[in-house]
This record gives C-alpha cells, sequence and structure tokens, in this order.
C-alpha cells in the first residue's frame, strides 16, 4: 500500500489559525466601556454631566421612602471666587495701602501686609470650604440644597410647589459660562436657588421637564379616587 503524504491537515489548521487571527475579539478592547469614566447618571441632560457631582453625595437619610434621585450637581469652582470678592477685597486695599504708602514705618506696613495676605487666605479657605459642603439635588419629587461647614442645612422644595423657575446670570457669569437658577414657591415656602452652576440653561430646561412630569403625574381634582370605590350617581334635582 502506498501512502498519501497528508498535506491537507497542516494546510486546514493554518487556514483556522488565519481565521483566528482576523477575527476581531468579543473583549475589552472592542467593547466600549461601562465604567464610571463613560457613563452618566440616571436622568442627567446631555452635555451637562461634567459639572454633575458624584451619586450619592447627599445622606439616603435625606431622602423620602421611594424618593428617587436624578442628579446631584456642585457649583462651579468659581464660586469661590465669588463668594470671596466682598471680605478679600478688603484684605487686597490693606495690602495694597501697606506695600504704596512709604511715609508708613516699616514695621506697621509689614504687619498691614501680613494681614492683608491673612484675610485673604482665610476667605478664600473658608470659601473652598462652602464649595465642598455645597450640593444641589434633583430628585423626581424635590429640589433641595445642601450646604453649610460646620452645620450642614439641607432645603428642599416639592415640584408640584416651583410657581416659577429661571435663570440669571450677570455679565461676569455669562462670559465665564455660568449662572444660577432660581425657584420661586407658590404658596409660603421660601424660594431657593441654585448658585453659580455650569451650563445653567441645560440644567434648568432638564429641571423644568422634571416638573413638567411630576405634576403631570399628580391627581387632579381636591380628593383622591380610592380604589375599587363605586362612584354614586348624582340626586336627582327636586
Amino acid at each position: 500500500m502506498v501512502s498519501m503524504p497528508l498535506k491537507d491537515k497542516p494546510l486546514a489548521r493554518a487556514s483556522a489559525e488565519g481565521a483566528a487571527e482576523d477575527r476581531p475579539f468579543g473583549g475589552a478592547q472592542d467593547r466600549p466601556f461601562g465604567g464610571a469614566q463613560d457613563r452618566t447618571m440616571s436622568g442627567s441632560p446631555e452635555g451637562v454631566h461634567e459639572g454633575l457631582a458624584a451619586p450619592r453625595i447627599i445622606a439616603p437619610t435625606l431622602l423620602l421612602p421611594a424618593e428617587v434621585v436624578i442628579f446631584e450637581l456642585k457649583p462651579s469652582l468659581w464660586y469661590v471666587v465669588f463668594a470671596s470678592v466682598p471680605i478679600a477685597a478688603i484684605g487686597a486695599a490693606i495690602l495694597f495701602f501697606a506695600w504704596t504708602i512709604r511715609e508708613l514705618p516699616e514695621s506697621l506696613r509689614h504687619g498691614g501686609a501680613v494681614i492683608g495676605m491673612g484675610i485673604i487666605g482665610l476667605r478664600v479657605a473658608v470659601a473652598l470650604l462652602e464649595w465642598l459642603g455645597r450640593t444641589y439635588v434633583l430628585t423626581d419629587r424635590r429640589v433641595l440644597k445642601q450646604y453649610g461647614v460646620v452645620n450642614v442645612e439641607v432645603r428642599s422644595l416639592g415640584l408640584e410647589e416651583v410657581a416659577n423657575s429661571f435663570v440669571a446670570q450677570a455679565a461676569a457669569q455669562r462670559i465665564l459660562g455660568i449662572g444660577t437658577i432660581f425657584f420661586q414657591a407658590s404658596a409660603a415656602h421660601g424660594d431657593l436657588a441654585w448658585e453659580h452652576v455650569r451650563r445653567p440653561n441645560k440644567i434648568h430646561a432638564r429641571v423644568v421637564d422634571q416638573i413638567a412630569r411630576w405634576k403631570r403625574s399628580q391627581p387632579s381634582g381636591p380628593c383622591l379616587a380610592v380604589p375599587g370605590a363605586i362612584a354614586k350617581p348624582p340626586a336627582p334635582p327636586e
């Protein structure tokens, strides 16, 4: 019997290996990552996720039962500058006069410079702590504002209580792309404001959309219908 050389098997094996090399893998290199860098929070408006804080900054105990957080928002870092300007300007004035008035004794000039720089540095440090403790939250039922350094306070306004909301921007805020969103209450509740937020118009549009959605979901009329109850027909006029 004459044996035939087996040349087809190596060819088949080589072709199979070539196909395996040409076939794209379904691993992590070809699939888009679903991690925290690419994932925006549920319900966050498009184009505003850069200013959004990490999820669950506020304590869960501040939420109502079954309340859903749509997004949490930190003010822009420009908040530190705007909050520091009034008092830091006083320190800058003291520093300016300490260095420009040559007739003052040297000790007073140095003392004034130290006081001026101390006022500026202290106010900026306090403003930075205020920024760290400040968070704005939109849930499916309320708008919230958490603020405070030592004594943390939380103010909230139900979406059904919001009679009007608008964006206010000073000239400097408009140049920097930030603004303040005001919420005016319909009743005796106090108004609420989100100061110095980035992309205020897009964020405000998302809040307005949620307010409208929540109000549409609320029953209209003074009383609620009881499930299973049978409505009685009105009595005929006498």
